[in-house]
């Protein structure tokens, strides 16, 4: 059994927008972009 329905909308951008959100939030470099994987959130100096 799932939660989801395992059918993703693969032109979504809710992960984009949530994620610039956030951006809009954190100090600058605390999320970082890894490309084909996802996001990670950094401790920027």
């Amino acid at each position: 059994d799932h939660i989801y329905s395992q059918e993703l909308d693969r032109n979504s951008n809710t992960i984009e927008v949530f994620v610039a959100r956030l951006r809009k939030k954190l100090p600058p470099g605390s999320i970082e972009t890894i490309r084909g994987l996802g996001y990670r959130l950094t401790c920027p100096e």
